[in-house]
């Protein structure tokens, strides 16, 4: 006896494959969710860095960056940019260039941020940056706002928190 696959057949076969997949998950009940635990969570950065930490802009949002070596002023490492490799990676700042005097002051519950410019015109996202970047450089791991100050009008923006 001769066994010989025609057309129809197969056509027949391939019609049916799917049918017979579905009824394959018959009789599997469904389950409600069981809880297990709390979500995974990851800590970016580890606790103790050497070198210095800048935060500049990336494809999903903020997103810190290291640069080795000995610890460094932030704010004006911000201010230059992303390097090239950082660059090459994808990220790049909101930032205007930097003019004039910056300096940073650490007070009851805020660090204060000063310039020697006009600050009115920064975005929210350049806004973090400056804050996440100088949140790092002076207190790690504290709920601490920023503000923001400049020269001319709009010289002092609304405190600004990191949320990353």
């Amino acid at each position: 006896m001769r066994f010989t696959i025609t057309a129809p057949r197969a056509l027949a076969a391939l019609v049916l494959l799917p049918a017979a997949l579905l009824a394959a998950g018959c009789g599997i009940q469904s389950t409600d969710v069981i809880a297990v635990g709390d979500p995974a969570s990851a800590q970016a950065l580890p606790p103790a860095v050497d070198g210095t930490v800048l935060y500049f802009v990336g494809p999903d949002g903020l997103m810190p960056v290291v640069r080795a070596g000995a610890p460094r002023p932030s704010l004006p490492l911000l201010f230059a940019g992303p390097d090239a490799d950082e660059r090459a990676a994808g990220l790049r700042t909101e930032l205007p260039p930097w003019k004039g005097p910056l300096r940073m002051a650490v007070g009851e519950g805020e660090v204060t941020v000063v310039f020697g410019q006009d600050v009115s015109k920064l975005t929210l996202v350049a806004r973090r940056q400056i804050a996440c970047t100088a949140l790092r450089a002076v207190a790690r791991g504290t709920d601490l706002k920023v503000t923001i100050k400049g020269t001319g009008q709009g010289s002092a923006l609304e405190n600004v928190g990191c949320t990353t």
